[in-house]
């Protein structure tokens, strides 16, 4: 896990149960994780990295049953400065409640409070909150504009031509094979980053969406 540098942590023994569900209704770890990544891309946020001590399956994501003793969750992302114009990196964490899957409903929660605000017409308010989310300290050069998204066929190696002439079921499992046989070599365990296997993952889950998930 990448914790931004001087947050404070949580001591273990001061995590607390959260509202989000109790008992055998407590809220799950990937609809935990896939609500977060909603609300980021609601947010107009790019270049997505959200880091836990989770193990990992090969394709980046956590195992659902997956356990670590630190239940710290640090997302990191870029997104637009409306006042400066510029692309600014920003990173939210939070280790307050008991599981990773709370950390992650809370993250989100508090991205959605703060879209509100835009959306009820205080766009600098979020402007000015989101300041405090800075990934990098004042007078940091700022990151380079994230690369403008590439189609997932691209992603994903598939030719345009073929992805056109080609029906979508078979597509579909033309799509799983190239996701697999990339997301081996991207993974940061095997010598890629989190920003490619991120962007993998991406790419499969938009075909998915547009060939229908058998």
């Amino acid at each position: 896990m990448q914790w931004p540098d001087g947050w404070p942590r949580t001591p273990a023994h001061e995590r607390i149960d959260s509202r989000f569900g109790k008992g055998i209704y407590k809220i799950g770890l990937s609809i935990a994780r896939d609500g977060l990544l909603l609300e980021l891309e609601r947010l107009g946020a790019a270049n997505i990295v959200i880091t836990t001590d989770l193990p990992t399956r090969r394709d980046g994501l956590p195992y659902a049953d997956s356990r670590a003793s630190d239940v710290g969750v640090a997302v990191w992302f870029a997104m637009p400065n409306i006042v400066t114009g510029r692309v600014d990196e920003r990173v939210f964490a939070c280790d307050k409640w008991r599981t990773h899957a709370e950390n992650m409903r809370a993250i989100a929660l508090s991205i959605e409070a703060m879209r509100g605000l835009a959306r009820w017409g205080a766009g600098d308010v979020v402007n000015r909150a989101f300041t405090g989310f800075a990934a990098l300290p004042p007078g940091s050069p700022s990151p380079a504009p994230p690369p403008k998204k590439r189609p997932w066929w691209e992603v994903l190696g598939i030719n345009a031509a073929v992805r056109a002439a080609t029906p979508n079921e078979l597509l579909a499992d033309i799509v799983k094979i190239q996701h697999r046989k990339l997301i081996k070599n991207a993974h940061p365990d095997a010598g890629g980053s989190h920003e490619l296997a991120a962007e993998i993952n991406a790419a499969l889950a938009e075909a998915e969406r547009e060939l229908g998930e058998p």
